[in-house]
């Protein structure tokens, strides 16, 4: 037990923050049959980030939503807690607990990649930076718990709304969640209605690479204040793409205003391939010269805040990136 506490702390030094700035006083609940040592293994992660905890034993494991109300009760009577950590059970809806962080832990995988990817993707979608803390608490030894680290002191972190309120807020502008694509970045997510309806070919282009997985992690190479932000290049150097083939123009009379999308090219008409470009204001000179692709539903208060580049160049110096780029549809 003991290299584990090591390891939690050492997660947490690498953050630049003490223990005591994380989750303060956690609780464990499990069923009757929780395996002892898979146990004991969450109580020495917590032990070694000084995290106060107590732990609570359901006789009888719900089913189903019944979870929440169990969860709940167990959570009236241990009082104010900062990270609910459940052993074997169902998965309850955070939305509902209102606790800062919530873990929902399988004992037959503790430690190892699939059970930390788990509740990694369940940090992202909590969107605290606490949830992702808890990665860096309950798996040190693991990817999931390097990459929590990673996105915490490179990526920064801050309180975003879950997937299921996102969805609502896209419905709310009358979005399709098929046709959304959703840029999660440290100051929060942005919704994009991929136009189909004007450049068709685009469109199934940025879908595919965002189901792909391609775009996580890519930086906004090139930002103009007053103009735009520019990204999709792997290479960060705006002269990479995809391995796809470039597309033919789908040139519109849709015009190039705040918020909209549109594909990035060479002076080859036909080169547009992966990079794309959201306006911060009007670009009217662009109209008929770019293929426009979609537009910013949600989260232009996001796109906003993204670094600024050079004047001239747009030339980013630790620029910010895309920490995730996905489907909403493929996340409900």
């Amino acid at each position: 037990m003991m290299r584990i506490r090591t390891l939690a702390v050492a997660g947490f030094l690498a953050l630049g923050l003490s223990p005591l700035a994380l989750a303060q006083k956690a609780l464990i609940v499990s069923g009757t049959e929780v395996d002892a040592a898979c146990q004991a293994r969450i109580e020495a992660s917590l032990d070694g980030a000084n995290i106060e905890h107590s732990a609570a034993v359901l006789e009888t494991v719900p089913e189903g939503v019944e979870i929440n109300a169990a969860l709940l009760a167990q959570l009236a009577e241990a009082g104010p807690v900062d990270l609910l950590v459940t052993l074997d059970m169902p998965g309850a809806t955070y939305a509902e607990l209102q606790v800062p962080s919530y873990a929902n832990t399988a004992c037959d995988s503790l430690f190892m990649d699939e059970g930390g990817e788990a509740v990694l993707e369940r940090a992202f979608e909590i969107g605290e930076s606490l949830a992702l803390q808890a990665v860096v608490i309950l798996y040190p030894e693991t990817t999931a718990g390097s990459i929590a680290v990673n996105i915490l002191t490179g990526f920064g972190s801050v309180a975003k709304p879950s997937i299921a309120q996102v969805a609502e807020q896209i419905a709310a502008v009358e979005g399709d969640p098929v046709k959304t694509m959703m840029i999660e970045t440290k100051n929060g997510y942005i919704g994009i209605n991929l136009r189909d309806d004007l450049a068709p070919n685009h469109a199934a282009r940025l879908t595919e690479l965002a189901k792909d997985g391609f775009y996580d992690g890519i930086v906004f190479h090139r930002v103009i204040d007053g103009f735009m932000a520019q990204t999709g290049d792997p290479s960060g150097t705006g002269r990479g793409g995809s391995d796809l083939p470039n597309l033919e123009a789908e040139f519109t009379e849709e015009p190039f205003v705040r918020g909209t999308v549109g594909m990035a090219r060479s002076q080859d008409p036909n080169s547009a391939n992966s990079q794309f470009f959201i306006m911060f204001d009007e670009g009217a000179f662009l109209n008929g010269q770019y293929t426009v692709v979609g537009e910013v539903l949600i989260g232009m208060e996001a796109v906003d805040q993204i670094k600024r580049g050079e004047p001239n160049s747009g030339t980013v110096t630790n620029p910010d990136r895309m920490q995730r780029v996905f489907m909403l549809a493929d996340a409900l």
